[in-house]
């Protein structure tokens, strides 16, 4: 029967320390006596470059923040988890070979470095943070083993592209900006893919996005849209067919839409639009309605809609 915390299994121990930076971990329980040393001499670590003033076995590090540019990955060989913030990534030829999750912000990528990201297999979690919009080519493209994916800034005609070859994917979150309809030919579902939030940031929600939902995602479950300006009648019309025609299967909705209203009857517009929720069909689904005027136009005002809200579980702090 332990009588202290040392004599605490060291299993125990990994799970607690697994919770801290390792700079957080040195400070705090270094030096207390040689059993928890010994620990964490054999602890894996979460290390970001902005604490450096600490000496650690690199093959001892799960989890990597580097802010500084020039990055060195080749004594990292128990890595899973990678952040780079404004790193060049021109040097590097190969990642970690256990490192599944990849989060990069702040960088431009050529297409030599993006054919590296999507072409590695241990990778199934990445997530791109740009400066830039990121265009696809085929030949930086592979079958990929990609799972959870994040985009910032990315064209409707891209992400079509990419998905093509991301059959095992899960979770989708983008921002799309731009659409070149001629290009658009072919689509063809992804049935794996049961959740996916869909960021129209520079485009409204029309047609054309509606069509790609239905087609590309049958299953979804969870469904997220920011859309930009769009006509209230219009938007609400095809966001029901679209939920009851196509995505049958959608359990948790999330919308922020912004509309144009008339100044001097915003109280009026507001009841019309609320009015429009409070149907059969969206009172079934547990729907709430909210607005917000805009600060720096009176004629604006963006809807939030939300349907079986449930409660959040807090992610984990460094992993998948």
């Amino acid at each position: 029967m332990a009588t202290c915390i040392e004599d605490l299994p060291a299993e125990l121990f990994f799970s607690i320390f697994d919770y801290f930076w390792a700079h957080e971990l040195y400070y705090s329980f270094s030096n207390l006596n040689k059993r928890i040393d010994e620990i964490l001499f054999n602890t894996q670590l979460h290390v970001s470059s902005e604490n450096q003033n600490i000496i650690y076995s690199p093959d001892h590090v799960l989890s990597l923040i580097l802010t500084s540019p020039p990055i060195s990955l080749d004594e990292y060989t128990n890595l899973r988890s990678l952040t780079l913030i404004q790193c060049n990534l021109d040097n590097l030829l190969q990642f970690p070979p256990y490192l599944s999750r990849l989060c990069i912000k702040n960088t431009n990528l050529s297409d030599q470095n993006l054919k590296l990201i999507f072409q590695t297999p241990s990778l199934i979690n990445i997530q791109l943070n740009l400066h830039h919009k990121l265009t696809i080519f085929p030949s930086i493209l592979n079958f990929s083993n990609i799972e959870y994916l994040t985009i910032n800034y990315i064209s409707l005609n891209d992400i079509i592209q990419l998905l093509e070859y991301t059959k095992k994917l899960k979770y989708l979150h983008i921002s799309l900006f731009g659409i070149n309809r001629q290009k658009i030919t072919n689509f063809s579902p992804i049935p794996s893919v049961t959740r996916i939030i869909c960021l129209s940031m520079g485009i409204s929600f029309d047609i054309l996005c509606s069509q790609f939902l239905s087609i590309y995602f049958p299953n979804i479950e969870n469904l997220s849209i920011f859309t930009s300006f769009v006509e209230q009648n219009l938007f609400i019309n095809s966001l029901e067919q679209l939920l009851m025609n196509d995505l049958c299967f959608v359990k948790k909705l999330n919308v922020s839409a912004q509309f144009v209203i008339n100044r001097t009857s915003t109280n009026n517009n507001i009841e019309t639009i609320t009015t429009r929720f409070r149907t059969a069909f969206w009172i079934k689904r547990n729907c709430r309605v909210t607005f917000k005027c805009c600060n720096d136009d009176p004629h604006k005002i963006r809807l939030y809609l939300q349907t079986n809200k449930k409660t959040r579980i807090r992610p984990s702090r460094f992993l998948i």
